[in-house]
């Protein structure tokens, strides 16, 4: 029987779905599992050549929205969709995997179509995508005819994995009745990497964000908050990692922040800092949040979707109301004001990080299984 997996994420774009990839590879690989890793991103496929993973550049389609007038032109996606079926279908004769983790929406429908013809294992993973945009409107009559497909197809895999269990109940309650009757909660995790940086020492004073640098990370809140902060803490800096609208943001950022654009190296970028903030209107499960969770940091998190899985409010960090700039100044200046308290907040997220989010941990006891025993699938 063959030991290669398929692991498909096929977008254009990189961020924590895609690392997710490369955890997942790094680990299966460490496991006697031959991951091949099937997607258009070019960083993802960059950075899993430079692991020495084989990679696969399937057909993508461009366009996503197919809602509204762009139904009339749902003959259109068929077309494509058959053409991103049949690359499968040949990818599987050549390949022969023994199971497929799909993790992007097209794909959901053309792998898991191929893969039945071939009787090969399917395993889907859903990273808030299910909830955000893939299955919404799917109970309304004549709408999300592609999310429609999606749900009668889940029937037809092994299991369904949510990286949260927060975004699984919230999937749950839209799309009532809840047909994906094979879901499973197998939270995401990162790395214990911590020791690596225990020489660094943070700058006093100091907030870090790491992230795409848009409108729904709350950018523009935490600029706003911070100027609030500076007004009265004009010795605090305000560091910015992450690629996005960066000269869009420069025009309303004040004094103290700094745009580092993309890091290659983010657990540096938050082991030199000395509080993270996250003020995203939504998340799935943030291996930003996580990160920053496992390195020890004082934290603030906009309260939605998983991120009061991993933060405890007034116990592991501060959650604030998302698009609140005035609420998360306060949250900013308490950080500044009480330091004792902040570290003592920063030791149980770390504490918690270990219990639930160490990704080694999860894989061995809760992905594995699903690998190697292939009845647990069933």
């Amino acid at each position: 029987m063959s030991n290669r997996v398929f692991l498909v994420r096929n977008t254009v774009g990189f961020g924590g779905g895609e690392i997710y990839q490369l955890n997942l590879a790094k680990m299966l690989r460490k496991s006697g599992y031959e991951p091949v890793i099937i997607t258009n991103s070019q960083e993802l496929i960059r950075r899993a050549k430079e692991s020495g993973y084989s990679v696969l550049i399937p057909p993508y389609i461009e366009r996503q929205n197919w809602s509204g007038v762009y139904n009339l032109l749902l003959p259109l996606y068929a077309v494509r969709l058959k053409k991103l079926e049949k690359w499968y279908e040949g990818m599987l004769r050549e390949y022969a995997p023994e199971i497929i983790n799909v993790q992007s929406r097209d794909d959901f429908i053309a792998v898991t179509i191929a893969a039945k013809r071939y009787s090969v294992e399917t395993v889907w993973t859903d990273h808030a995508d299910f909830k955000s945009w893939v299955l919404t409107n799917v109970n309304v009559k004549f709408k999300n005819m592609i999310g429609k497909v999606i749900i009668d197809l889940s029937d037809e895999v092994e299991k369904v994995i949510f990286v949260s269990r927060t975004v699984f109940d919230e999937t749950k309650e839209m799309i009532k009745p809840m047909k994906l009757r094979n879901s499973i909660v197998i939270e995401n995790g990162v790395f214990d990497e911590c020791k690596k940086y225990s020489e660094v020492k943070a700058i006093k004073q100091s907030f870090v964000f790491i992230g795409r640098v848009v409108e729904e990370k709350g950018v523009a809140e935490l600029l706003m908050a911070f100027s609030k902060v500076r007004e009265k803490y004009p010795k605090t800096v305000l560091n910015i990692y992450g690629a996005g609208k960066i000269d869009e943001f420069k025009k309303i950022a004040g004094e103290g922040v700094v745009f580092h654009g993309e890091t290659k190296e983010p657990l540096k970028a938050l082991a030199e800092n000395d509080i993270f903030v996250l003020p995203s209107y939504r998340e799935g499960l943030s291996l930003s949040l996580l990160d920053a969770a496992m390195m020890e940091k004082k934290i603030i998190a906009s309260d939605v979707d998983g991120n009061p899985e991993v933060i405890e409010n007034k116990v592991s960090g501060l959650l604030v109301p998302a698009k609140s700039a005035e609420k998360l100044a306060e949250a900013m200046m308490w950080m500044i004001e009480n330091p004792r308290e902040a570290s003592k907040m920063a030791q149980k997220a770390r504490k918690q990080y270990e219990e639930k989010f160490d990704f080694e941990k999860i894989f061995a006891e809760k992905m594995l299984p699903l690998y190697n025993n292939r009845k647990e699938l069933k």
